[in-house]
């Protein structure tokens, strides 16, 4: 009986180590507070500094024990900030800093991730099919272990934050308080959003619901900003539920649209354009007005949680805005085969070996966080995690051949019936070029496949 019991007593013990320190199968982010405060606040920013070891991987190091960097933190979110004891942070750096082989910024996430109980793979598939589509920007991120003020947290995943950068939304950047009429037009960048903020502006959809747009930059608003934004949103809406798909075409972009769609549809995502939804315009330009664009993707916390053999937007969990409107326009749904062809042909597989090998990579670290997370608020069990990934490919399988069965192969664009193949109106000068057998497009010094993705 005596061994019996140090036999258990040793077991608890190793378990408990076992939950309290990083795996080492992952980049470790050192997080510390000013004096070990509590992160208690998602409005306002408290001291902080981080450095990050990357042992496990071939991205650089980032400061180190003897000489951290110096940020500053609060949490981010809504439901995942109130909802969880497992929380999600914004950090913020006194100074650009590239982090883990992405470019400088100032501004980045620490995803907890902790809504997804199909294995944290809901985000990493979204992104990874944004950036197959061709999105003009997608979010970068990292798998990480956190350890915060000395305490292990689990798995996050350290993301780029949506903001406008040339790295990131890359357009001309709306200034604060802006009163010349020339510079008005762009750039912007907002949020189709479910949580009242102080400068949302509001509307009545064409079929009655209430929509809320929050700005996500500038973050103060002259007279005159105000009344441009509005009058935007406002004539987005009308087209959207007008007769001419001219005067829709010449406000929004379909193709950029219909990318954004075609992921969400994969997805299953049935609370997108209800939140987290973003939609940005560039700064007119040599005459000519740049049109709106759906992205960057952003939350699939709800992803493949509702399993209808349905488009998102038929009785959706949660209000879709516009969407449903969209999806009537022929033109709208010739673009989404278009996108389908593509992605159905040359993606699906790549996208599904990618989120393999990731699911591999965390799959320690995230049986060590359903130890360190047991027991506590909304707990989503990724303990059996073989089990919760291959779930989450049958979720993915099941969609894309639903999706099949709807569509078939798609229609293949043409060459000369892609709009935008840059994805940008304002881009006046272009050529095609024959790169090792390929055709591609070159605009202003940059070089884009005829699907409208970025060439490096």
């Amino acid at each position: 009986m005596k061994r019996l019991f140090s036999w258990i007593l040793i077991s608890l013990v190793t378990l408990s180590a076992f939950a309290a320190s990083p795996t080492q199968t992952l980049p470790i982010v050192y997080l510390n507070t000013t004096n070990n405060q509590a992160i208690t606040s998602k409005d306002y920013y408290i001291g902080a500094s981080l450095y990050i070891t990357s042992a496990q991987s071939s991205y650089p190091a980032l400061g180190s024990n003897t000489a951290p960097v110096a940020c500053q933190v609060k949490g981010r979110g809504n439901w995942t900030w109130n909802g969880f004891d497992k929380k999600p942070y914004k950090i913020k750096f006194d100074v650009k800093q590239s982090v883990l082989g992405m470019p400088n910024n100032k501004h980045w996430c620490l995803m907890a991730c902790a809504d997804d109980g199909l294995g944290f793979l809901k985000m990493p598939a979204g992104f990874a099919i944004s950036e197959a589509v061709g999105l003009r920007w997608t979010p970068r991120m990292r798998p990480v272990e956190l350890v915060l003020n000395g305490k292990y947290q689990g798995l996050y995943f350290l993301t780029e934050h949506v903001r406008i950068a040339s790295n990131r939304v890359k357009i001309k950047e709306q200034a604060n308080g802006e009163t010349q009429t020339d510079l008005l037009n762009g750039g912007w960048l907002v949020e189709i959003d479910n949580y009242e903020s102080e400068n949302n502006i509001t509307f009545t959809e064409g079929n009655g619901q209430h929509v809320m747009v929050s700005l996500k930059e500038p973050d103060s608003l002259s007279t005159q900003q105000r009344q441009y934004i509005e009058n935007q949103l406002y004539s987005l809406n009308e087209a959207l539920y007008g007769s001419s798909i001219e005067t829709l075409k010449s406000r929004l972009d379909l193709t950029e649209a219909a990318k954004y769609y075609l992921v969400q549809e994969i997805m299953e995502d049935c609370e997108s354009y209800h939140g987290s939804c973003f939609l940005y315009k560039d700064r007119d330009s040599l005459g000519v007005t740049d049109k709106w664009k759906f992205g960057p993707v952003w939350d699939f916390g709800n992803a493949y949680n509702r399993h209808e053999e349905k488009w998102i937007y038929i009785n959706p969990t949660f209000d879709q805005y516009w969407i449903g409107q969209l999806a009537q326009w022929p033109e709208f749904q010739q673009k989404v085969k278009e996108q389908w062809y593509l992605f159905y042909h040359n993606h699906k597989d790549a996208v599904r070996d990618d989120i393999r090998a990731l699911a591999d990579q965390i799959e320690t670290a995230a049986k060590n966080d359903a130890e360190v997370w047991r027991n506590t608020q909304n707990y989503c069990d990724n303990s059996n995690f073989s089990d919760v990934r291959d779930r989450f490919f049958r979720r993915y399988d099941w969609r894309i051949n639903w999706l099949y069965s709807q569509w078939g192969e798609g229609i293949r664009p043409s060459t000369e019936g892609i709009e935008n193949p840059a994805g940008t109106s304002s881009d006046m000068h272009s050529r095609k070029i024959l790169r090792n057998g390929q055709i591609l497009i070159l605009r202003n010094g940059r070089t884009y496949s005829l699907d409208g993705r970025l060439v490096e």
